[in-house]
């Protein structure tokens, strides 16, 4: 029997629901807290959760439970007040599925089947899997204790045989996956995804550029002028309807304007600010770029690529994995990461991410060679601000010791951008309410939503320009003054001491990027999404970085950028 939690739901919605589930065959159950602890005690197929997508309330618990791996495939259905942008928007948060209240009970009970038709192949493959996972338990139990049988010698021996072979292959696999030989001939299956293509052909960048404007990465005013289009819709169908009815239908419909226009009067003022916010700070936020370099730990050896095709490109194996190696002069292994930083004072301080400066930080899995064979190095470090076709060489300072927060700085010339203003008494109490309007900025997806961003024939004539090579496609692209950050509107879904959740979009690149509150000020560090759905990214509260700024730079960087 189908297990479905109710929560967070009103008593009405609650003494209406449960009788009706429990005769469609379900297990129901309500708990009274709404939290990943009583989810995971009472392991369900499915969550009805009531929610105001308004205010966000949804937000924390949503990522909470999409993010723990025992809940993931657990699914959520919203309950929600509102039309279409109301049911858009909670879909964004991460749900499942969205119902608009009021709904009919026949509705919902046909969207909790779909919910659980499309949920079972994932339950019967890990049932499978686990069932795997007995079987060989099983197996090596068996011949353990074939082997301690004292009493069959052959079925012993043969038994110490199997152990020995199979002991034998494992240290064979695992000697070819995990050693880099020395040699010239020397193969690693690097992940070519994973060093960003140092070089891309004309028609692989295109390529790329494409899908990253097929992606969306659209500009904040085109994002709001969408939602305003929508709501104005909205609000001249009922009135329209309003024409023609009376009665209570008038009244429901009255009111139903009236939220409509409220909501459209909120928009355009949020919209008003943030746009100030972008003309007043955007010259502010620079895109960090990163060249990251590999050497062997015993030798002190640079990896390289083994050699070149007719192309330019490095040689491939059977498997299509690059042949490198640490003798000869090839051309270096390099990693190209690109993170978001903003100025925070006239002394070039700018505030980003620990792993932005130092991409390996918490992110073993990024750099594409063993660890235990090579060591990661931060071979140049630059700033690049909008405006301006100098790459500003980066010094790391240190690193806040509690959160993934990272202090650097660059020597400006005279004519620097303003510093952005941070709420340095900014505290849980004080900060904007949940719900409240924010407005984020980065380089989401870095140079390739920049490239999305630049007409055809101009994007043509920069591929060409930088022969196709990462480091020159950025210094074109700064000497054109083309680099220059996205910004992107939201509002605040959940407050912690150690963590601000919000639903406005970025993705990799964005890290660093600073979130301002409607009064034009920074209120934390963008350092994280989750994947799988927008609706929610998290930053640091800026609290953080003003103990940073103001305490002695007592955790310097382990690795700093040649100047």
């Amino acid at each position: 029997m189908p297990k479905i939690l109710l929560l967070r739901a009103s008593d009405e919605l609650s003494s209406r629901l449960m009788p009706q589930l429990a005769s469609a065959g379900y297990e129901v159950l309500a708990p009274p807290s709404a939290d990943v602890h009583s989810v995971l005690q009472h392991s369900p197929d499915l969550i009805l959760l009531q929610t105001d997508v308004a205010t966000l309330d949804c937000c924390g618990l949503i990522a909470q439970l999409k993010g723990n791996e025992a809940l993931a495939p657990v699914k959520i259905v919203l309950l929600a007040q509102g039309g279409a942008l109301e049911r858009s928007r909670a879909l964004d948060l991460g749900a499942d599925d969205v119902l608009s209240i009021p709904f009919e009970s026949a509705e919902l009970l046909a969207r909790i089947r779909a919910e659980l038709r499309e949920k079972a192949p994932d339950d019967r493959l890990r049932s499978e899997i686990r069932d795997a996972k007995r079987k060989e338990q099983e197996a090596e139990a068996a011949l353990a204790a074939i082997v301690s049988e004292k009493g069959s010698g052959k079925k012993r021996w043969w038994a110490l045989w199997a152990v020995i072979v199979l002991s034998v292959l494992g240290a064979m696999i695992a000697l070819r996956n995990a050693q880099v030989s020395s040699k010239s001939n020397a193969k690693l299956a690097l992940q070519v995804e994973k060093l960003h293509s140092e070089v891309l052909s004309e028609r692989q960048l295109l390529e790329r550029v494409q899908k990253t404007r097929e992606a969306g990465g659209q500009e904040l005013t085109d994002a709001v002028n969408k939602q305003l289009a929508a709501l104005r819709s909205d609000s001249s169908d009922l009135r329209n309807k309003m024409s023609s009815s009376s009665g209570a239908t008038l009244a429901d419909l009255d009111n139903r304007l009236k939220e409509t226009d409220t909501r459209i009067g909120k928009l355009e003022s949020e919209s008003r600010i943030a746009q100030q916010i972008v003309r007043d700070y955007s010259d502010s936020v620079c895109l960090i770029y990163a060249v990251v370099g590999f050497y062997e730990k015993k030798s002190g050896a640079p990896l390289r690529f083994a050699g070149a095709d007719e192309n330019g490109d490095p040689l491939l194996d059977a498997s299509g994995n690059p042949l490198v190696t640490t003798e000869g002069n090839g051309r270096s292994v390099h990693e190209h990461v690109f993170g978001t930083g903003f100025l925070v004072d006239s002394a070039g301080h700018i505030l980003t991410n620990h792993h932005v400066l130092e991409p390996w930080w918490h992110s073993d899995d990024l750099i594409p060679v063993p660890g235990d064979t090579f060591e990661a190095t931060v071979l140049s470090l630059h700033a690049y601000f909008p405006g301006s076709d100098v790459a500003l060489p980066v010094h790391v300072e240190g690193f806040s010791e509690d959160v993934d927060l990272g202090l650097a700085s660059v020597s400006l010339a005279k004519n620097h951008p303003r510093p952005v203003p941070m709420d340095k008494q900014i505290d849980k109490q004080t900060i904007t309410a949940s719900g409240s309007a924010i407005v984020l900025m980065g380089y989401p997806t870095a140079i390739e939503a920049i490239l999305a961003r630049i007409d055809e024939s101009t994007l043509k004539e920069i591929t060409q320009a930088s022969a196709h090579d990462t480091e020159d496609l950025v210094q074109e692209l700064a000497r054109r003054k083309l680099i220059r950050p996205l910004a992107t509107q939201g509002h605040l879904g959940q407050v912690a001491a150690d963590r601000l959740v919000y639903d406005a979009q970025t993705t990799h690149g964005g890290s660093g990027g600073p979130v301002f509150s409607s009064d034009g000020k920074v209120i934390g560090v963008n350092f994280a999404m989750l994947n799988g759905f927008s609706g929610s990214n998290f930053a640091v509260p800026i609290s953080y970085a003003v103990k940073m700024l103001e305490a002695p730079k007592t955790v310097k960087a382990a690795v700093t950028a040649p100047k």
